[in-house]
């Protein structure tokens, strides 16, 4: 009987490790990585107090994926893209334009954003600033001082902090890097929001996301940048998986946002107020890499858009 049982008992090791899902032994059957990497970025962080968030995220997505996940700081699209491409990041919130870029050159697929329950997609917008007690009230005035202007973009791979005021500012008759006194990218929105406002810049483009938040957190006053330009609705960011993932593994992932509210109504009253995800009355929505396929013909807008192909 005891060698009997020692036969067996590898079987019924076996079968029960079927029957859970997070067993590592059928995780690996199916191609599944052994640990998922979850991009994060320390200035979304900044504005949430802290990783608070992004360590509930963590243990949410092993909850439901039944797989350790390890947290990747990131700073920059590019370095994320970059760590996509060579298969050391698997989940990214991107920007608009960042996704288009890194659905190119590293295989992103996006699978969820911010949207309404009906299914259309939510948005946000750019905005162009300067400081409160600058002389500049409006895009033509900066226009015709642009020879003294230092003007700050957010990321080169940004869609409110690069893209969309770079179209403005292109009809508008302004070459940035030509007409300019000088053209710096701050290293992200928070950055080029807080250069404007300590005059580091004479002018910047941001996401007007992380203005609201900041007021709201009483880190700064309405009145404290002055608003000359605002751009039409963007389409909300995605979250993106790395491309060659197990199929069944990226429907898990897009399952877990899209019930996370369900699921985990604490962590979804926090996103709710991020950054990020601060439109009201939304949710996480399914969303293809075509939901974007207006805003790679808006991209096509740009005299030099050569970017995606660095």
């Amino acid at each position: 009987m005891q060698r009997l049982w020692s036969r067996l008992a590898p079987l019924f090791v076996a079968l029960a490790c079927l029957a859970i899902s997070g067993c590592t032994a059928s995780n690996a059957s199916t191609g599944w990585p052994k640990v998922l990497h979850y991009a994060y970025s320390p200035q979304a962080e900044q504005l949430q107090g802290g990783m608070l968030h992004t360590n509930e995220m963590r243990q949410y997505l092993q909850s439901q994926l039944h797989l350790p996940v390890n947290l990747v700081q990131v700073e920059q699209y590019a370095a994320t893209i970059e760590a996509m491409r060579a298969n050391k990041l698997d989940i990214a919130h991107f920007g608009a334009l960042a996704y288009i870029i890194a659905a190119q050159k590293a295989g992103a697929q996006a699978i969820v954003s911010r949207g309404y329950p009906n299914g259309r997609i939510s948005g946000y917008r750019s905005l162009i600033a300067v400081p409160r007690d600058s002389p500049i009230h409006s895009i033509e005035e900066l226009k015709a001082r642009a020879k003294s202007v230092v003007f700050a973009f957010a990321d080169p791979a940004s869609t409110s902090g690069n893209l969309y005021p770079r179209v403005e500012l292109q009809n508008m008759g302004i070459d940035p890097e030509k007409d300019f006194n000088k053209v710096i990218y701050a290293n992200g929105h928070l950055a080029d929001l807080l250069a404007i406002e300590s005059h580091k810049v004479d002018a910047g483009a941001f996401d007007e996301a992380y203005m609201t938040r900041l007021i709201a957190r009483g880190k700064m006053k309405p009145g404290d940048v002055r608003v000359i330009w605002a751009s039409s609705q963007i389409p909300s960011e995605p979250i993106a998986v790395r491309g060659n993932l197990p199929e069944d593994l990226k429907k898990q992932i897009q399952a877990a946002y899209l019930n996370m509210q369900k699921r985990n109504p604490a962590l979804w009253n926090e996103l709710s107020t991020s950054v990020y995800t601060n439109s009201p009355g939304t949710t996480y929505i399914p969303v293809t890499d075509a939901t974007y396929n207006g805003l790679r013909h808006y991209a096509l807008q740009l005299k030099q858009f050569n970017f995606l192909e660095n």
